[in-house]
């Protein structure tokens, strides 16, 4: 397959120049050799290409053909090259990625349009899914990376903090508590909560309950819906209230009102996370992305 497409090459090479000595010094070889390897590839292919005398060369009608062929074929050769290298460089590719409802209410959208023009020819296919099915999706390979609620409790998986959220109460903003500019967790005490359902919200909701409890509070919960924006929705009807992350709710409706808890003082942290060893170039390239978007720990302690 090597000398084949040599002789391609030189073969193209000549029918553009048509000329052997001017050719041969282009290819950096010797006019003899040129010259076997073309009478070589004629025999290869079982036709003449070239006329020739000692003073001229040209195509027959065949080796006409055979030249648009020959630069078709070492054009879409030098493609797939050009391809392969993107691929190992991590400029090209297929690159797999979850996200929760939280992270694309907020830097999901940035970090993917700036990846996106930095390379245009990794192909990403985005789901959405909670945390514990995106950890289960890296395990099976559905997954390259996943922005997921943090904290991280498995040693195998690689994170970055990419995003941290206040926790804020979102209520009717006709609600008969008042609505005061900040409230305790004592305030919602005894409202109807409307939650995430548990399976897909659990690390969220670990969150609440560790708050609760440190308050010694036992929530009421009427309702459990599987996305923010139900749970959004069902507020704005007057069925109860609930906690949700800043990013979620800064363009609710006129409708509700979000107020932060004066007894939460800390974050809900988004990371990037992936498995250990598991860094294909498209993944590399994009971990390597997302080193700009990361946040410290101080950020995600802050009030």
């Amino acid at each position: 397959m090597e000398t084949g497409l040599r002789r391609l090459r030189y073969f193209w090479s000549l029918s553009k120049e048509l000329n052997f000595r001017r050719t041969a010094q282009q290819l950096n070889i010797t006019q003899p050799a040129l010259s076997r390897a073309i009478v070589q590839l004629e025999g290869e292919v079982g036709v003449k290409l070239l006329e020739r005398t000692n003073r001229h060369v040209k195509l027959t009608v065949a080796g006409h053909a055979f030249a648009t062929g020959c630069e078709r074929v070492l054009r879409d050769l030098g493609d797939v090259i050009d391809l392969t290298q993107k691929v190992a460089q991590g400029y090209a590719g297929h690159l797999n990625v979850g996200y929760t409802d939280t992270v694309v209410s907020g830097r999901l959208p940035d970090i993917i349009k700036s990846f996106h023009g930095l390379a245009p020819e990794i192909h990403i296919r985005l789901t959405q899914a909670h945390t514990e099915r995106q950890l289960d999706m890296l395990d099976k390979g559905r997954l390259d990376v996943g922005f997921m609620t943090g904290p991280s409790l498995r040693a195998d998986v690689r994170t970055i903090d990419i995003q941290s959220d206040r926790l804020l109460a979102i209520l009717p903003v006709d609600h008969p508590v008042g609505v005061p500019d900040q409230l305790r967790l004592a305030d919602l005490a005894d409202l109807p909560f409307i939650l995430g359902e548990t399976a897909s919200w659990r690390t969220f909701n670990a969150h609440l309950f560790r708050h609760w409890d440190k308050a010694g509070i036992n929530p009421r919960i009427v309702l459990r819906v599987p996305e923010s924006r139900a749970i959004i929705g069902l507020v704005s009807c007057g069925l109860g209230v609930s906690i949700l992350p800043e990013c979620q709710v800064q363009t609710i409706d006129k409708r509700l009102v979000a107020r932060p808890i004066l007894d939460i003082s800390d974050r809900v942290p988004t990371h990037c996370g992936w498995l250990s060893g598991a860094l294909q170039p498209a993944l590399q390239q994009f971990t390597d992305h997302l080193a700009q978007f990361e946040i410290t720990q101080e950020a995600i302690t802050a009030r």
